[in-house]
C-alpha cells in the first residue's frame, strides 16, 4: 500500500513538474513595464492596491460634459495613514487638475490641454511612511 501511495505521489509531482516546464515558453502577451501597470484591478477595471479605491476611477471631459467632475478615494480601514495624490496632469494649463475637496473627495477640473493623464492616490503608514495601498484615476481631457 505505502509503495502505491509513494508511486502516485511521484507521477503526481512528475505531471505537475511537466505542466510547469510547459508553461516557461514565450509569452503571448509582454509582461508590464511598470509598477502601475502590475497593479491588481478592481470593480470596472480599475487600478488598485491594499484597500484603496478611487470611484469613478475614470473620468473624461468633452463638451457634453466639461467638468468638474468630483471622485470618492476610499482608504483601508482600521490602519492608521496618510493619503497623498501626485499626477502627470500638468497642472492648471495643462490637461487637468485635482484637488482635494472635503473628506474623502477630490475635485477633477479640466485643463487647457487635450490628452491624457493619470492621478495616483498613496496611502502610506503612519510609522514607517511605507505606501501600503494606492490608486489610480484616469482622466482624459477631450475639450
Amino acid at each position: 500500500m505505502k509503495f502505491a501511495r509513494y508511486s502516485l505521489g511521484v507521477a503526481s509531482l512528475a505531471a505537475a513538474a511537466a505542466l510547469v516546464a510547459g508553461c516557461g515558453g514565450s509569452q503571448s502577451e509582454p509582461m508590464p513595464s511598470t509598477w502601475a501597470q502590475s497593479l491588481p484591478q478592481v470593480k470596472n477595471h480599475c487600478v488598485a492596491h491594499g484597500g484603496v479605491r478611487v470611484n469613478p476611477c475614470s473620468v473624461t471631459f468633452t463638451a457634453s460634459n466639461p467638468g468638474p467632475d468630483t471622485v470618492t478615494v476610499s482608504t483601508p480601514h482600521k490602519k492608521k495613514g496618510t493619503l497623498t495624490e501626485s499626477d502627470n496632469c500638468g497642472g492648471p494649463s495643462g490637461i487637468a487638475t485635482v484637488t482635494q475637496g472635503s473628506g474623502n473627495t477630490w475635485i477633477v477640473t479640466a485643463g487647457t490641454t487635450a490628452g491624457s493623464c493619470t492621478a495616483t492616490f498613496d496611502y502610506t503608514s503612519g510609522k514607517h511612511g511605507k505606501v501600503i495601498g494606492s490608486a489610480q484615476l484616469s482622466i482624459t481631457n477631450q475639450l
